[in-house]
């Protein structure tokens, strides 16, 4: 039988497993922006072949946050918008910024993002392809997206994210920023081994 000094010594020690595991699932997640164009091939490189294939083993210590527009500018304060990547890029900048904006989880995002890389490049070599079945797949109606596209909400998510984008006039598309502060050498060693 326990004394109850020695049951006070266990309870002593459970609890301050307690508080230990606690504190570490309490830790800030590190923050990662992309900010990245719907047809630049290094943007779905690193998408398809770097984030999404470790994302679920990381997710639980990264915020994530999608930045549709890399290269592009504005002009007319938003009535009209070019890319790097020619007017299907910004459509599809545009498409992501409204399909983005209506999810809130951050696993469904990359799932929606990761597919939509993927989908709309096909866009090229068919017409009728706008990342209908990805908007579907994370069950996000097609008419909403069309509806955001059309409105002034679209053109004000773009806008945003021209905003976001030009407070760190990216080099190179895409640009990964870590805690808010772009850093090369992260940059670099993000495109090869993003896990790393």
């Amino acid at each position: 039988m326990f004394s109850i000094d020695v049951f006070k010594v266990i309870l002593s020690s459970y609890i301050l497993l307690l508080i230990d595991i606690n504190a570490q699932s309490e830790q800030p997640k590190l923050s990662v922006e992309i900010l990245y164009e719907s047809l630049c091939p290094d943007s779905i490189r690193f998408i398809k072949e770097q984030l999404y294939p470790v994302w679920k083993e990381l997710s639980p210590y990264i915020n994530i946050k999608f930045v549709p527009f890399g290269k592009s500018a504005s002009y007319e304060n938003g009535a009209k918008f070019i890319c790097q990547h020619g007017p299907k890029e910004c459509l599809g900048n545009r498409i992501q910024s409204c399909v983005l904006n209506a999810l809130q989880d951050q696993n469904v995002q990359v799932e929606y993002v990761s597919c939509f890389m993927d989908v709309y490049k096909k866009h090229q070599r068919n017409e009728q392809e706008f990342g209908q079945s990805c908007a579907a797949k994370v069950g996000i109606n097609w008419d909403y997206v069309i509806q955001c596209h059309d409105s002034q909400l679209g053109t004000d998510l773009q806008l945003q994210a021209e905003a976001t984008t030009a407070q760190f006039s990216p080099k190179f598309v895409p640009t990964i920023l870590y805690n808010g502060k772009f850093n090369q050498q992260a940059q670099d060693e993000s495109l090869n081994n993003f896990r790393g």
